[in-house]
């Protein structure tokens, strides 16, 4: 099961038209409550929200609970797994060094770890910004037989040694979280202690993090949240990966709150140096790949992003310059899209109106659900999309994907809210319509 901290890939491909001096404008926040409280009231998410203009405070949210079965409402203090936005603290870390005079961004893997293929082309600058070719490890075979297990530094290593390079360093970026564990364990190597001690004294401290930390198991007693996922239209709880395999890509727990004073410590140069930042932000290529960060641009305005996803948990950290804006997201439960949630925030926060969903849902038959199964291709994609009826509830995904509940919203129709997905399902034409936001409609075909 690959529900491990997952790739932020092209997830700032942020649909804004939206001017820099709309703060001029009267925001009005009572409309993002009422959207997050239709969120909550429909089984769609479970998080809390805290947005900043000039490093103060100027928004905070929370709804459901960190733990189901007791009804612990979350707080402002509430902790999350963080997953990916880890990355950016590790290449925080790694920039320190650098500005020290420890690393250099020229400097090869193999001085650390002359083990791993290709080690002797690999920089690390390749690994900050995914261009290693370095294989995914959370994405191989057996990663289910270890991820819950404990792992230590040799035995993540051994794993790792195992792959060769998928392209040649520099030849093109393509994420993996092998990228960042090792980027971790280099900054365990020049410090001479463990990644959990090194965030404390060169972040936490630091900037005051009051709510942060490398995680471990789950502690309910210090106000840590447990995950779940939609089953049946309610939360089931979710496995816990366990913390020594992810490290630094994705170990870390925190608090919105202090998501938002991270990330404004970070671009008002109180965590590296000036010449480091500039180097984080490069983009490569034009990419949306940058050193430890993620970038767009839309009608002339720049964006940084990061982005994370562990077993239920997911999150989001966004930053916008041009207006000092800063906005996190962290959730142990989603069932809507997560892109659409932080649009809604950016939008109220920039004087901009917003949509409040809304839902609908019809019953269907075991034997109407039976009469989309199949396999479905399409000409213009790789994959296929597979729908099983399980009793009367349909479960779909593209192939080699874990089956998810869809929900009928109409005859012949049904949508996934965690990624804004509609399918309208023609039965006699043996065909499905797939549509995702702000992408062209696709025809997939019955085999």
């Amino acid at each position: 099961m690959k529900i491990m901290f997952k790739s932020i890939k092209k997830v700032v491909l942020v649909v804004l038209l939206i001017s820099t001096n709309c703060f001029a404008q009267q925001l009005d926040f009572e409309k993002l409550d009422a959207f997050f409280e239709v969120l909550e009231t429909n089984n769609k998410l479970m998080a809390t929200m805290t947005i900043t203009k000039n490093e103060t405070e100027v928004y905070k949210k929370s709804v459901g609970f960190s733990d189901v079965t007791l009804k612990t409402k979350h707080s402002e203090n509430t902790k999350f797994r963080i997953g990916s936005i880890t990355k950016t603290f590790t290449a925080v870390i790694i920039f320190q060094l650098i500005d020290e005079g420890k690393l250099s961004l020229e400097t090869k893997l193999s001085k650390y770890f002359p083990r791993i293929a290709n080690a002797s082309n690999i920089t690390i600058a390749n690994l900050l910004n995914h261009s290693s070719g370095l294989f995914n490890i959370t994405n191989s075979d057996d990663a289910g037989s270890w991820i819950y297990e404990t792992s230590s530094q040799n035995d993540m290593l051994s794993r790792i040694e195992k792959f060769e390079t998928n392209f040649s360093p520099g030849e093109k970026m393509e994420y993996s979280n092998t990228n960042y564990m090792l980027l971790g364990y280099i900054a365990e190597t020049i410090d001479k202690k463990l990644y959990k001690h090194i965030l404390e004294d060169r972040i936490i401290k630091k900037i005051n993090l009051k709510n942060t930390y490398y995680g471990s198991e789950i502690n309910a007693n210090n106000n840590e949240s447990s995950s779940y996922a939609i089953q049946n239209g309610e939360w089931s709880l979710q496995l816990e990966t366990n913390m020594s395999n992810p490290g630094g890509a994705g170990a870390i727990v925190s608090t919105s709150k202090d998501l938002t004073i991270f990330m404004n410590a970070l671009f008002n140069n109180k965590l590296i140096s000036k010449d480091s930042f500039e180097i984080m932000k490069t983009h490569p290529n034009d990419d949306d790949t940058c050193h430890g960060i993620f970038y767009a641009n839309m009608n002339g305005l720049d964006i940084y992003a990061s982005e994370g996803g562990i077993d239920g948990f997911q999150s989001m950290l966004v930053h916008i310059p041009a207006t000092k804006t800063t906005i996190a997201l962290t959730g142990n439960a989603l069932d809507f899209s997560k892109m659409r949630i932080m649009l809604s925030a950016f939008a109220v926060s920039h004087g901009q109106p917003i949509e409040i969903p809304k839902f609908g849902k019809i019953e269907i038959t075991e034997a109407i659900a039976k009469q989309y199964e199949g396999e479905y291709a399409c000409d213009k994609v790789p994959y296929k999309l597979i729908f099983k009826a399980n009793g009367n509830i349909l479960m779909g995904a593209p192939e080699q994907s874990n089956l998810k509940e869809l929900t009928p919203t109409k005859q012949h129709q049904f949508t996934f809210d965690t990624l804004g997905i509609v399918l309208d399902f023609y039965p006699e034409a043996g065909s499905v319509r797939f549509t995702q936001p702000d992408k062209e409609p696709l025809v997939f075909e019955k085999l």
